[in-house]
């Protein structure tokens, strides 16, 4: 399906945010998070015979994002502006955001089937070239949100946010006590919570569980709410260095296929 794509000029990036008193992300961090979106990327998208875009759809008042891919190798992820204008978007959600949609374009295996009005390109079985929503979940928190926030003070951002116990146990676990890893651990979760409370409050929780197990890998459609906070969650606690770009091939299965930090049975069937 043909998109309309709009550069992102900080201008109006600008210009726009201030519409919005209650906007929690002021215009010039959001820019700062879109510029280090892009130095990830580009590299990546090019290294593979393609272009990286990161626009913004201000006509479009819905809170959410985008990903898209054509034959020519473009490579594009898009923000709606009633995201950025919404009072729900912390600085961490709008990265685990762009990170989720990313992970749509660069995550790998499982891939989601191509709608019926799909132009984009196609695997050998028919598939489109873009992952599976509970696979870019996998990928944003495992990945993306890890590099983008690469030397920051994690504990920082974990001032004030109730933490389940349970949770810092596991990712102390994981990570070691007390350790910077452990607390970008838990923020990671934490983001990914925020994440998926951007449009309202959802009866979701680090405590809880999705314990359904799948017969099928679900790669058509989004997986609960519940599963993906789990799916997120899970990312957060896989210590396998992965690359920015799994090429198709399921490398998140190589380091964390079972076990901590492995894709929840809630959506993924473990071969």
């Amino acid at each position: 399906m043909p998109m309309r794509f709009f550069l992102l000029i900080p201008f109006l990036i600008l210009g726009a945010f201030k519409a919005s008193a209650q906007t929690l992300v002021a215009p010039e961090e959001a820019q700062s998070i879109f510029q280090k979106i892009q130095t990830l990327y580009v590299p990546v998208a090019k290294a593979a015979g393609g272009e990286f875009h990161l626009v913004v759809h201000w006509e479009r008042t819905t809170v959410g994002g985008s990903a898209n891919r054509d034959e020519l190798k473009k490579y594009v992820v898009g923000v709606d502006g009633g995201l950025l204008l919404s009072s729900r978007l912390s600085s961490d959600s709008l990265k685990m955001v762009l990170c989720h949609e990313a992970g749509h374009l660069f995550g790998g295996q499982p891939l989601r089937p191509a709608p019926m009005e799909w132009e984009g390109p196609l695997d050998e079985s028919g598939l489109s070239l873009l992952s599976a929503e509970g696979q870019a979940d996998y990928y944003a928190s495992s990945v993306c949100f890890r590099r983008l926030v690469d030397g920051e003070n994690h504990r920082e951002f974990l001032k004030g946010r109730k933490i389940p116990q349970q949770l810092v146990q596991q990712c102390a676990a994981v990570w070691g006590a007390r350790t910077p890893a452990s607390f970008l651990c838990l923020r990671t979760a934490l983001a990914g919570l925020d994440f998926l409370n951007l449009v309202k409050e959802f009866p979701i929780s680090l405590s809880d569980k999705d314990e359904t197990v799948v017969d099928k890998t679900i790669n058509g459609e989004y997986p609960s709410r519940q599963c993906r906070l789990d799916t997120l969650t899970a990312g957060a606690l896989c210590r396998a260095e992965a690359p920015l770009d799994f090429v198709r091939k399921d490398k998140s299965a190589e380091g964390c296929a079972r076990g901590t930090g492995a894709r929840p049975a809630c959506w993924h069937k473990t071969p």
